[in-house]
């Protein structure tokens, strides 16, 4: 699904992520964007509003599996034609992709 936000976007997971994952990110995300640490910032709580609805569909299976499904079904009948590829450049871009903030990384287990 190119060029759409996802629930899987707003947690910052691959749609493979195991329900640990999910809930680790949650985790994360919903401390760093709580609006007690932003105060007075409402994208922060906009955006703790998104973290909280992406996680109520993906933790629970039944939901996750109807979201899922209706992304597939989404992504089957979406027009692909005049789609420009990321990064690609169009007229005013640089073509490179622009960094993101992460607020955590998921380090290998030693």
């Amino acid at each position: 699904m190119q060029g759409e936000f996802t629930l899987y976007d707003a947690l910052e997971v691959s749609p493979k992520a195991c329900p640990q994952v999910i809930r680790a990110a949650y985790r994360c995300l919903a401390q760093f964007n709580h609006p007690d640490k932003k105060a007075g910032s409402n994208a922060a709580s906009e955006r703790l509003a998104q973290i909280n609805y992406a996680y109520a569909i993906l933790s629970d299976p039944e939901k996750r599996e109807r979201y899922d499904q209706t992304i597939k079904l989404q992504e089957r009948f979406t027009e692909r034609r005049g789609v420009e590829a990321p990064g690609a450049g169009g007229p005013g871009t640089s073509g490179a992709t622009p960094q993101v903030e992460r607020p955590f990384v998921f380090r290998p287990l030693t």
